[in-house]
Order: C-alpha cells, then sequence, then structure tokens
C-alpha cells in the first residue's frame, strides 16, 4: 500500500443522531438483570427525556419489577425457550412442559440454562478473550457457543419491545425501530464487538444499532436538565458549567465500572481518563453467603441442594437479594431473619448426620447464626461483613481514581448508579467516605438510569464529544523505500517498485483525546497490484513509548484486521480507497471510499496476537 496522503479530524461523519427516528429503544444487558425501556418520537420532541416506556416483568411471587433476571433457558435443539424470570421458574419446576413440542416432563438434562453469562465478556488479562468461536458453559458444564447465547437472549428483548411498540403503533414495522445496547466501559474492544456482533446475529441491523457504555449513558441521564427526578438542591451544587468534572461509577451485578468527564465549552462532555474499575460487583455478596452455609454444611451438603433442590434454591437466593438491598434496617434492628427452605437441612441431614443447630456450634460464626428448619437468622456484624471486600475495593478504587485525577482536575461530584448502588449499606458508606468534599448523587431511580440514558444518548451521539485513546494505535503501512532510512528486511518489490512493509503507522496515541463522531484519522492507500481484489488493512496496538517503528517490535500487538473487497481492477495501480478510522466511537468502525465514490462498510476481524 502507498501511503498519498493523510488528514486528521475530518468532518466526515456516520449518522450520529437519531433525532428524528420514530422509536428508539435501549437495552440494558446486565450480568444479574436485564430490562429495556422505548422512547417515543412525538414524546422526545416535546421533551429530551420524553415519557420513557418500559417493561413491568413479573417473578411469578406478585412483585413487578423493572428489570428482570438475565437468564436464559434453551431447548436441547438450542432454541430459546424462555428468558428472565421465566426461565428460571421453567427451568428450577420439578418438570418442564415444553410448550413447542407439547410434551411433559422433559428431560432437565437435555436442557441448556445460562445466569451470569455476561461475566464472560469481562476479558481477565490472563485468559483467552471471548471471539466468535469462544463456548461458555451453562448452570451443569455442558458449552455452547458464546455467540449463540448471547444472539438468543439479545433476539427475545428484541421481540418483548416489538410488542410493546405494537401495543402503540400497531402498524409499525421492524425497521422503525432503533436499537442502543448498553456495556460496561472498561470492556475490551473484542468485547464490544462480540456485543454488536450477537445484536446483528439476533437481527438488528448494523445501521439500526448503537453500542453505548454505561457509565456514560449514567451521567447524560443526571446530567439532562429536562430529568425531573433530579433535586435542585444537585443542579445548585452542579450547575454544569464549563469545565466541571465528575465521577460516575457503576456499581453492577458483576463489575464495578468508573469513568469520568469535564463538561467544554459546547456544553458537551469530554472523557478525561481511561475507563477504570474491576470485578467488584454486588453478586460478590451473593458468593459470600453462599460461603457461610458451605461452612455450616459443607460442600457438597450445599451443592446437593442446589443441584436436586434448585427451585428452593433459586427463591432463597431472591430472598437473599431482597434482604442484601435493605440492609441495614430499622435502627432498632440487631439481626437479618430469612425464611430457609426445610430441604437445605433435610440434604445437610443427609450429608452430615447431624442437625443445622448442632453444626453450627462447631463454627467460628456460631455467636453470630442461628440455623433452624425454616429460618435462619444472621447478626448484623456478620451480615456486615459479607460487604466489606467488596466495599472496600470500591473505595479504593474511586480514591485511587480522585487521587490521579485530582493532580489536573477538580472533581465536584461522583454519581453512583446500577442496581448495587441501590443497596443501603453501599449508600450509606460511600457517602460516609466521599460527602466532606464531593457532592455524592445516588438517584431514587439508580437502577433505571443507565437505560434511560442510553435513550438520551442514542438519539444523540455527540453528547459525549471525546474519548481517550486506551492504547496507542496505528496499522500495518507500506510507504516508498528509502535505503537510507529503511533496513533491507523490510524491502518488498510491488508493481509500482520498491516499498518499505510492516511499518507502525501511528493513528493515535495512548491517553490522547480522540473524538467520538469525526475520524480520528483518514488516509489515501493505493493497491499494490494491477489485479489485486481486495484491501486488509491490518490493526496494532501498542503501550510503548515511543511506538515502534515496525509491527514485528515487541509488546506490539496485532487486534485485527479491515478488509475492503474491490472487485472491480478497472484502472490498474491507480486504483485506491480513502479509509476513515473511527477509534473515538464505543466500537471500532471504520468506512472505505474507492476510487469511484462507492461507499463500503469495513468490517473488523478482531483477535488478539503478539507479531
Amino acid at each position: 500500500m502507498e501511503h498519498s496522503s493523510s488528514r486528521n479530524g475530518s468532518t466526515d461523519n456516520f449518522e450520529v443522531t437519531w433525532q428524528d427516528k420514530l422509536i428508539v429503544a435501549a437495552i440494558d444487558f446486565g450480568t444479574t438483570f436485564s430490562g429495556f425501556v422505548v422512547s417515543f418520537l412525538d414524546e422526545y420532541q416535546q421533551d429530551k427525556t420524553g415519557r420513557f416506556i418500559s417493561h413491568d416483568w413479573s417473578s411469578g411471587e406478585g412483585v413487578r419489577t423493572t428489570k428482570t433476571p438475565t437468564a436464559v433457558l434453551l431447548r436441547p435443539d438450542t432454541t430459546l425457550d424462555s428468558f428472565g424470570y421465566e426461565a428460571e421458574d421453567r427451568f428450577l419446576a420439578e418438570n418442564i412442559e415444553d410448550d413447542e413440542n407439547n410434551e411433559k416432563s422433559v428431560d432437565r438434562e437435555t436442557w441448556y440454562f445460562f445466569r451470569h453469562f455476561k461475566m464472560k465478556l469481562y476479558g481477565d488479562k490472563r485468559l483467552k478473550p471471548i471471539t466468535l468461536d469462544s463456548k461458555i458453559p451453562d448452570e451443569r458444564g455442558r458449552e455452547l457457543p458464546a455467540i449463540l447465547v448471547f444472539s438468543r437472549a439479545i433476539a427475545y428483548m428484541k421481540t418483548k419491545i416489538f410488542e410493546v411498540v405494537s401495543d402503540k403503533f400497531p402498524n409499525v414495522r421492524e425497521d422503525d425501530i432503533y436499537y442502543v445496547l448498553t456495556c460496561p466501559a472498561i470492556w475490551s474492544d473484542t468485547s464490544k464487538q462480540f456485543m454488536s456482533n450477537a445484536a446483528e446475529k439476533a437481527g438488528i441491523p448494523y445501521d439500526h444499532l448503537r453500542i453505548a457504555l454505561e457509565p456514560e449513558c449514567a451521567a447524560v441521564y443526571l446530567l439532562t436538565k429536562e430529568v425531573p427526578s433530579v433535586s435542585s438542591s444537585f443542579r445548585e451544587r452542579f450547575p454544569r458549567n464549563e469545565g466541571d468534572c465528575y465521577i460516575v461509577a457503576d456499581l453492577g451485578g458483576g463489575t464495578l465500572d468508573i469513568a469520568a468527564h469535564r463538561i467544554n465549552k459546547n456544553h458537551k462532555y469530554d472523557e478525561i481518563m481511561i475507563p477504570d474499575g474491576g470485578p467488584s460487583g454486588g453478586n460478590n455478596i451473593n458468593f459470600k453467603f453462599e460461603q457461610l452455609l458451605v461452612s455450616v454444611s459443607g460442600a457438597q451438603a450445599f451443592l446437593l441442594f442446589k443441584d436436586k433442590n434448585s427451585q428452593d434454591y433459586l427463591y432463597f437466593m431472591r430472598t437473599f437479594e431482597h434482604k442484601k438491598c435493605g440492609f441495614p434496617g430499622d435502627a432498632g434492628s440487631k439481626s437479618v431473619t430469612m425464611l430457609m427452605p426445610l430441604t437445605f437441612a433435610e440434604r445437610h441431614i443427609e450429608e452430615n448426620h447431624e442437625t443445622l443447630k448442632d453444626s453450627v456450634r462447631q463454627t467460628s460464626f456460631s455467636q453470630s447464626v442461628v440455623l433452624i428448619p425454616g429460618k435462619i437468622t444472621v447478626k448484623n456484624s456478620l451480615f456486615e461483613s459479607f460487604f466489606e471486600e467488596t466495599l472496600v475495593q470500591i473505595e479504593d478504587k474511586l480514591v485511587e481514581v480522585m487521587e490521579r485525577l485530582s493532580k489536573r482536575y477538580n472533581i465536584k461530584a461522583i454519581f453512583c448508579v446500577g442496581g448495587f448502588s441501590d443497596c443501603k449499606l453501599v449508600k450509606e458508606r460511600i457517602k460516609a467516605r466521599f460527602s466532606e468534599k464531593h457532592l455524592v448523587v445516588i438517584p431514587a431511580e439508580a437502577n433505571v438510569a443507565i437505560m434511560k440514558g442510553a435513550i438520551i444518548y442514542g438519539r444523540d451521539e455527540r453528547l459525549i464529544e471525546t474519548r481517550i485513546s486506551k492504547y496507542t494505535f496505528g496499522l500495518d503501512w507500506n510507504e516508498d523505500f528509502d535505503p537510507k532510512v529503511h533496513p533491507v528486511s523490510k524491502q518488498e518489490n510491488t508493481d509500482d517498485g520498491y516499498m518499505c512493509k510492516d511499518i507502525f503507522k501511528v493513528i493515535a496515541k495512548v491517553n490522547e483525546p480522540i473524538p467520538t463522531n469525526r475520524p480520528t484519522q483518514t488516509f489515501d492507500s493505493y493497491v499494490k497490484t494491477a489485479s489485486q481484489t481486495a484491501m486488509e488493512f491490518p490493526f496494532y496496538r501498542t503501550l510503548t513509548d515511543p511506538p515502534p517503528r515496525f509491527i514485528d517490535e515487541p509488546n506490539c500487538y496485532f487486534m485485527g484486521s479491515m478488509k475492503v473487497s474491490l472487485e472491480d481492477t478497472a484502472g490498474g495501480t491507480d486504483r485506491f480507497v480513502t479509509l476513515k478510522i473511527y477509534l473515538g466511537a464505543t466500537t471500532l468502525r471504520a468506512e472505505a471510499i474507492d476510487n469511484k465514490g462507492r461507499t463500503h462498510r469495513v468490517t473488523f476481524l478482531l483477535g488478539q496476537t503478539q507479531v
């Protein structure tokens, strides 16, 4: 490829605004719970927030919630049976009735049940990142392709959204609906691209889909003037003046996701740090409680209860989730009491040949737990200890971020959103730790702020103007060979003369701001041979400073490739494409315009290897 020219910050845009779209729906696909809201154009035009239409989910226990568990039940042929509360209840019932095949007492061993599978996309650096070929295990350890499971879940949400929309507009078409799908800001580009691919596989067209970052959505919602639920005192203390900075912490079931922004002169938002966080989610508290039960009964008895009495286990953990959110209780309360399934005591006796009461006496917390058939009581001090490790991780991470940013910025506020921030103890601890020096805002509807903010952001992506580059990104590039500059080992003979290959051409540098809705870089690139029918642009990243000269140097990682088809060979070596690369977008994207003016959607084939 001969590099003719490059241009920074071209004004060419993707469709960055959906302000004229009839219907925009936002899907908050969470680790523990998921939900959606819908925005109609007529209401949006009257008021930026509009009147969000949400779907209430029934837990089967007479309770309706704004979100439903992220649980998927698949039939033996991997088609979707049910999602959410219904999936949990159907799979964990004694028998499954297959409505589609009119069969009863279906063997549960042949069905697939997935929960909490979103964490597979978090991306532990020590593990192989998820790809389109990755498989994930269900609750019984049987594996299916990850892309299949995620796409089935998204397709279910898409169907429910269409049902809600059809109630208002009976003649609505599927292509009238545009979708925003949320994901953590700390996710890798590979994970974000995976979600985009899963949504397309679920039937959402590429040009009807946006990936939105959860903490950004929350901030957009809280800082939108028309939102009535945000108090006037908050607006007085944080008036949204140019230069005002804030941190937003999304405390979810699986992760802590932290972003930070500054309000610019256009009253839009500039990212001021690379998103940070970790696996410090609310599910960790549930795991601590389960560890307590294992300490009493032993792993074998607990696993037997969880497997053989799975419906009782589910209802037990739902009860714990409710107690977790409301803890600590009334001022005079010294303990937490929950109903415990009788089957837990039965499994305990089967395995241990003694009562729960006798087993508790032998533990270190014998003075803090009372276990009798049908009931468990835990003293407040022990119950609070379930939270301690996770809360310390959250506080320490927030302190670390604050100290890092305070060297350059005046952080005025901390916004906390997400399901875990709805927990009473979490609110108390965060306010106690940070409210002396900063405005701490935890909205009453922290659980749905992300969904509603995703609608506002989805209709106008221009609200976030810049993001910080996580890496130094580059392309595998060729240029005219110069023996005074280039090593002989990089010389390549082409139809257009000798070229230097394998050059790491910098597109963006780590920790530098990059625009979100304009190309980071624009390049003109010529074909190497007259008969060439495709151009491929290998894409690399590094954290080394200064950046490498060539792509095969240490710590230079292959990220994926951008492929452009050029079937028409008329024009020979005069053919070229103009490549526009958008690194500031929520997912890596690019477009290529050939020398005949035709626009190609560039496909990213994401991977990650050391060259």
